[in-house]
């Protein structure tokens, strides 16, 4: 039984666009091209009523088949929004998430199970069946189902649980932003001529 699987709450923090933005990208999670780090926020650009996710990732010039995934995968997506070389080492690709308004509020509130029904599937294929974190997630996805066990590990009424309706605290806005160095120098690089200069 899937609840069997949890011994103790998920205490430790981590990053929430991660785990409940990044799943609608169609990104794999084991892939050739890992990102670093993922954000909602961007100190002086984003914010979050700009409904955006940044996703970091280091350059990778040395390494055609980087080119194509960036142009194909990253680039390629409908919501792909802009790309920045923000250092000699790390680039930033930004997606518009507007097309899922209401799933990017339930994120910022905090309120994982009133998620849609389409990125609640989009998150469990993106960790799957065998992975540690899955029971996790339905936890975080459908607390309802995990009530009675939760009042238990966090000896706790459980109709306090109930009323407090979500298993998952809400993400730290201060860490979903992405800061840059005060003497950091960000490239825009329009994806047009990048595709250009490929070609040439």
């Amino acid at each position: 039984m899937t609840t069997s699987r949890i011994k103790k709450p998920y205490n430790r923090y981590f990053q929430k666009s991660k785990t409940f933005l990044v799943p609608i990208l169609g990104i794999k999670r084991e892939c050739r091209y890992p990102f670093d780090e993922s954000y909602v926020a961007w100190e002086d650009k984003y914010n979050t009523g700009d409904q955006k996710l940044v996703l970091t990732y280091p350059r990778k010039y040395d390494d055609p088949l980087w080119d194509e995934y960036l142009l194909v995968t990253l680039m390629g997506s409908k919501m792909f929004n802009e790309y920045h070389e923000i250092d000699e080492s790390t680039i930033a690709v930004s997606f518009d998430l507007h097309c899922i308004e209401h799933d990017y509020r339930c994120f910022v509130n905090g309120t994982y199970s009133q998620m849609s029904r389409l990125l609640k599937q989009k998150i469990r294929d993106y960790y799957g069946t065998d992975s540690p974190e899955w029971v996790y997630m339905e936890s975080f996805l459908f607390p309802s189902r995990f009530t009675k066990l939760y009042s238990t590990l966090l000896d706790v009424d459980e109709e306090h649980i109930k009323f407090t309706g979500e298993l998952c605290d809400k993400p730290n806005l201060q860490l979903e932003t992405l800061k840059l160095k005060e003497n950091a120098k960000i490239n825009d690089v329009h994806p047009l001529i990048v595709e250009q200069g490929k070609n040439l």
